[in-house]
């Protein structure tokens, strides 16, 4: 990891306006495909910025939000996915975890079963405890 900070810095460094925090984060995303806790607090630091400003720009800007935790998952809610409870079961599941939970309307994979796409592979779950099961396990 210390190649990376070392990337970073130069990156930086680079930089026409130092302080351009959605070029940096940016960069993290297509560097490691996420942006870790450790980097938020080291790019706040090093370019003299409120960590919630940072937070402002992750919110703001889609391909950042999708990439602010290592998992990325989306949830088909559609006509042949949907169970019942299947809302409530995500809901309880974001309230436990830290990475993106998206609803998704369909995802494509109808003939496989109820679908869940985490970051870009596919999986299917036969019921909401093998769709928490699936996502608790996640590391």
């Amino acid at each position: 990891m210390n190649d990376f900070y070392e990337m970073l810095d130069q990156f930086i460094d680079g930089l026409e306006n130092k302080k351009d925090d959605y070029a940096i984060l940016s960069f993290v995303v297509d560097e490691l495909g996420y942006i870790p806790d450790e980097i938020l607090k080291y790019i706040s630091k090093k370019i003299d910025i409120f960590p919630f400003s940072l937070d402002g720009t992750i919110k703001f800007y889609p391909k950042l939000q999708k990439a602010r935790t290592k998992f990325y998952v989306q949830i088909c809610t559609g006509r042949n996915c949907n169970r019942v409870g299947l809302k409530e079961k995500i809901i309880e599941i974001k309230n436990k975890v830290d990475f993106v939970i998206e609803e998704r309307n369909c995802l494509g994979k109808c003939s496989k079963g109820s679908s869940i796409k985490i970051n870009n592979g596919f999986y299917s779950y036969k019921n909401l405890e093998e769709l928490e099961k699936m996502l608790f396990n996640l590391k």
